[in-house]
């Protein structure tokens, strides 16, 4: 990991109106839709969940997102965006994050020391 790289948070850490960055394996897509975006015209959008080794999240995908993850995909989400959705956290790309497909499944968090 490089230094500029932020520091990885698990999914049983996320809290609302902070940016954060994870790895996960997409476990549920919906199918897309459309609805109006703030100027009137249709965006797509897309619900699913993603998993980690200590929990799930909602995932929110927006316009051009919705089509580049399937699921069983491992991801990283850089500098995305949790907030609160009907009293249940959820993260999307925000307008700054950065959704990067991996090769390999995230590792769960590590067993604490005695």
């Amino acid at each position: 990991m490089s230094t500029s790289e932020p520091p990885k948070t698990f999914i049983s850490d996320l809290r609302p109106s902070r940016s954060a960055t994870i790895e996960a394996t997409v476990v549920q897509l919906e199918a897309p839709r459309e609805v109006p975006s703030r100027d009137g015209s249709m965006i797509q959008l897309r619900n699913g969940r993603l998993k980690d080794g200590t929990g799930e999240i909602a995932l929110v995908l927006w316009g051009a997102e919705v089509d580049r993850v399937a699921q069983g995909d491992h991801i990283r989400i850089v500098d995305g965006w949790v907030k609160d959705y009907q009293g249940r956290p959820q993260i999307s790309l925000g307008r700054t994050g950065k959704l990067e497909k991996m090769e390999a499944a995230p590792a769960g968090r590590p067993p604490s020391s005695p």
